[in-house]
């Protein structure tokens, strides 16, 4: 603990209270609401390796050396033929949903009434 409030432990790294003030998260107790903010928190968290990281998976890391040039393997997805297209298309739609995330995530943790 500093006197600012607690912090990740790492020299330099970002106070941990100031991250959740900027993001406008203000935990309040509950298991309940912990369990419900559980689902779109793992869905935001699945949608970067799916959207985001799309193309380091194992479909489509053979159109890496080749993104902006038609890929077989890409024609039937979103967004493609290229690697390129397809992976603006999946992370949009992950960017997209990520924000429904996070409304959820404020709306569960917003301050409560005083």
């Amino acid at each position: 603990m500093t006197a600012r409030g607690l912090t990740t432990g790492v020299p330099g790294a970002p106070n941990v209270r100031a991250v959740k003030a900027l993001l406008g998260l203000h935990p309040r107790p509950g298991v309940g609401r912990a369990l419900v903010a559980a689902v779109p928190a793992l869905l935001a968290l699945y949608l970067v390796a799916r959207g985001w990281l799309y193309p380091f998976w194992p479909d489509t890391v053979g159109a890496i050396g080749h993104p902006f040039t038609a890929d077989p393997d890409l024609g039937e997805a979103w967004g493609g033929p290229t690697l390129a297209g397809a992976w603006l298309v999946h992370a949009l739609i992950a960017l997209g949903i990520q924000a429904g995330c996070l409304l959820v995530l404020r709306a569960l943790y917003r301050p409560g009434r005083r």
